[in-house]
This record gives C-alpha cells, structure tokens and sequence, in this order.
C-alpha cells in the first residue's frame, strides 16, 4: 500500500509542477472556469491539509533523526583526546 501510495503522490507532483511551471498562479487565477475554481474552492482544504499534516510528519521525523541521541555509542562529545 505505502508503495501505491508513493507512486501516485510522484504523480501527482509530476503534474501539479506541470501546472506551475505553466505560468504564474495569478494568470491561473484569472483563468480558472467556474466549475474548476468550485472544485479548487471545495477539495483544496482536504489536500492542502492532508500535505501539510505529511510535511510536518517528515519535518519532525528528519529532526529527530538529526539529534545525537546520549545513550548512543557513537555519541561524541568532542574535546580533546
């Protein structure tokens, strides 16, 4: 499942950059039909908070990863040996 899931999320990221990169999000703005900004207008809170829970999820975790933890044996304290 997690693999069905990471391959779905490249592609949506592989056409949300098409998207971007087609032009600046203010032409968008102005361009968007009525049906797709009511779509944008009801969907974008559910994903926009879905991908901000995942990125707060990797932030914390590639934090805690980046913290010496004391009880390692490969925790060096530095100074002079």
């Amino acid at each position: 499942m997690a693999e069905d899931i990471a391959e779905r999320l490249l592609k949506a990221f592989t056409e949300f950059e098409a998207v971007a990169d087609a032009g600046p999000a203010e032409d968008a703005a102005k361009g968007l039909d009525e049906a797709t900004l009511q779509l944008f207008w009801q969907r974008w809170p559910h994903v926009g908070k879905w991908a901000g829970t995942l990125w707060r999820l990797l932030d914390e975790e590639l934090a805690d990863a980046a913290t010496p933890h004391e009880d390692s044996p490969h925790h060096d304290l530095g100074g002079s040996g």
